[in-house]
């Protein structure tokens, strides 16, 4: 009785055995097969803007036509918004969205126009009202006016076009070029 006690604790032990390590490789499968899985897909950044409207996506490589955009606007509407007084945010600010390459440039830009403008009492503001993205080259025209102030009193009121190119490393949109590109007439 002992015996056949012992040998069917042992079948049950065994069989026990047995289901764990089947449930084991059935993991180890489940895992290698999830795991291959997400290393052939590429991560995507979803935005939700603070304001209503659609949601932004950026990958490792590419970038929304509307994150683009609203990227552009706010990089140009920044630059081009320069008082004496607002130079060192706009320095700051210059620095933060400008990708790694171009940050020296962009910063000594700003940096002489802020220096030209105290120098003249000039302030300036750029209010877009075209924006065109190119998502496959990250690259953006603007279409504004930009207005200058000597004092309070209006200087100017050009139309101008800038395009503005992007760079994505590590899923970060860095602003690579910032260049005028004709006098609208």
């Amino acid at each position: 009785m002992r015996r056949e006690v012992r040998e069917a604790e042992g079948r049950r032990a065994r069989d026990a055995r047995l289901a764990l390590a089947a449930l084991l490789a059935l993991s180890l499968v489940a895992n290698l097969a999830l795991s291959v899985g997400l290393a052939g897909r590429e991560a995507v950044t979803v935005l939700v803007p603070a304001v209503s409207g659609p949601m932004w996506e950026v990958g490792s490589t590419w970038a929304g036509r509307g994150y683009l955009e609203a990227t552009a606007r706010t990089a140009v509407t920044t630059l081009l918004t320069l008082t004496p007084e607002n130079a060192g945010h706009v320095r700051e600010a210059a620095a933060r969205m400008s990708h790694a390459s171009a940050r020296g440039a962009i910063g000594a830009w700003v940096a002489s126009e802020a220096e030209r403008m105290a120098r003249r009492d000039l302030a300036s503001a750029f209010y877009p009202w075209r924006v065109e993205a190119d998502p496959d080259t990250l690259a953006v025209e603007i279409a504004g006016e930009l207005v200058t102030w000597i004092g309070a009193e209006e200087a100017a009121r050009e139309r101008k076009t800038y395009r503005l190119t992007f760079r994505i490393d590590g899923g970060r949109l860095g602003l690579l070029r910032f260049e005028d590109l004709k006098e609208e007439q």
